[in-house]
C-alpha cells in the first residue's frame, strides 16, 4: 500500500472513529491523553497490515501510550469497535 493511500484511508477511519466517540463519549475516557490510536480495520486487509506494521514500528521505537482499535467494518453506518486496548 502506498503511503498516500494509507494516509487517505486512515483519515476516513479517523472520521468513523470520531463519529463513534461522539455517539458514545464513555469510549473516549478509555483513550489516555496523548496516546497514539492505531485503527485496524478487519474488512481492509491491506490497510490492516499497513497499520499493524506502523504499530510494531512505534512499539519497537519504545513508544508508550498506544491504543489499538479494531473495527469490524468501515462500511457500517455505526462501526462496531471490537477491541480496545
Amino acid at each position: 500500500m502506498r503511503r498516500a493511500e494509507q494516509v487517505s484511508e486512515n483519515l476516513k477511519l479517523s472520521r468513523l472513529l470520531t463519529q463513534r466517540l461522539l455517539e458514545e463519549p464513555a469510549l473516549l475516557e478509555q483513550i489516555p491523553e496523548g496516546a497514539d490510536v492505531i485503527v485496524l480495520p478487519l474488512d481492509n486487509p491491506e490497510l490492516f497490515q499497513a497499520n499493524l506494521q506502523h504499530l510494531l514500528a512505534l512499539k519497537g521505537a519504545g513508544k508508550q501510550d498506544l491504543v489499538v482499535v479494531v473495527l469490524e467494518s468501515t462500511r457500517a453506518s455505526k462501526p462496531k469497535l471490537l477491541v480496545k486496548v
